[in-house]
């Protein structure tokens, strides 16, 4: 190790931000697409070990108590082998294990609420939420985190409310990629939340889209009050965007007075009043705000990606006319581009915010 590099981990060892040794004298860790790959390998790794223990143990699946205990053991054990000095078969090992025991700590869960599916539901979430923040892994984190907020997309759906966890969870979201900086010890923690959060919102607002008449079928019958409407969930996700601009603001100095907040507020506030019409426009310019924000590739790719794929659906949906869809879109690109040149008009011209 340099010299450069040994001053330079002294002074952020003294600042707080890290803490040990040096990581040029430690284990590497492995790039994202390689977790990637971890995590479908652990999958089927998963899926092979349940057949195992279906063919070897067949009872356990027919006995609810049986089943958590066993899967409870084995959630445990992936905790102890995750604990160990890692290596990629340790981690590949660890969460085909513990994929295997959380379905059967779920099976048992459904069993045991019966006809009440809800309260299934609500028990998963009660399960995969703990394990997001305290599994020593950065894959299962964002699996757990995953499940959590989609069991929590189920709950409420069963209740009438389908259409109020997109804004919780992308309150969620922008809270860890706001904070990831403001708490360096639990920044891998709050990370693999996070990318569990915004996987998850992704896929709801495309389902939500892709599936809306699937959706009422499979809900129907569980009325909600007058005042929940479809829309109630763009409305929710318009005030995070709000929450996050004005976050963003004052992360770089800009108060109310400033030369910029207004302008930016009014667009903030203007986008989430087009996105009531177009699913997902809001999702996906506040997932690229964030990876922007924090100098994100892999965030602001899922939100370019999120992006591209809802206006593409909403034009290629056969819900309301070409000509009415072509109307709006050329509208939101209109007050987009609108926005961009306000804002660029109205940007201090002898200095420029710092951004990153």
């Amino acid at each position: 190790m340099s010299r450069q590099t040994e001053q330079m981990w002294a002074a952020l060892l003294q600042a707080g931000l890290v803490q040990g040794a040096s990581s040029a004298t430690g284990k590497s860790e492995s790039p994202w697409y390689v977790k990637v790959l971890l995590a479908l390998s652990g999958w089927f790794a998963a899926f092979f070990l349940l057949g195992f223990i279906g063919m070897a143990f067949e009872s356990v699946f027919r006995n609810s108590t049986a089943s958590f205990i066993l899967g409870g053991a084995m959630i445990g054990g992936a905790f102890a082998i995750l604990r160990i000095p890692k290596n990629e078969f340790v981690e590949h090992l660890a969460l085909a294990v513990s994929l295997a025991g959380q379905f059967l700590v779920v099976v048992a869960l459904f069993k045991i609420a019966g006809h009440h599916g809800h309260i299934g539901w609500l028990l998963v979430v009660l399960l995969q939420a703990p394990l997001a923040v305290v599994m020593p892994n950065f894959v299962h984190r964002v699996f757990s985190a995953f499940i959590a907020a989609f069991s929590l997309n189920m709950f409420l759906g069963f209740q009438g409310w389908p259409n109020l966890v997109d804004g919780l969870i992308m309150l969620l979201a922008a809270w860890c990629w706001l904070n990831e900086f403001r708490y360096p010890q639990q920044m891998q923690r709050i990370r693999a939340i996070g990318y569990g959060l915004v996987l998850a919102l992704i896929v709801l607002k495309g389902m939500a889209l892709l599936g809306s008449q699937m959706t009422e079928w499979f809900f129907s019958g569980k009325q909600a009050e007058l005042w929940i409407k479809p829309y109630i969930g763009e409305v929710l996700t318009g005030l995070v965007v709000l929450y996050v601009v004005w976050q963003l603001l004052e992360r770089h100095g800009q108060g109310i007075s400033g030369s910029i907040s207004v302008p930016a507020l009014v667009a903030a506030l203007l986008v989430s009043t087009l996105s009531v019409e177009v699913t997902g426009l809001t999702a996906g310019l506040v997932i690229m705000l964030l990876g922007f924000s924090g100098a994100n590739r892999v965030l602001l790719g899922l939100g370019i990606g999120a992006l591209l794929i809802y206006i593409s659906s909403y034009y290629y949906l056969l819900d309301v006319t070409l000509l009415v869809k072509s109307g709006t879109l050329l509208a939101a690109g209109v007050a987009l581009l609108g926005m961009r040149w306000l804002l660029v008009t109205m940007l201090p011209k002898d200095r420029e915010v710092d951004h990153v």
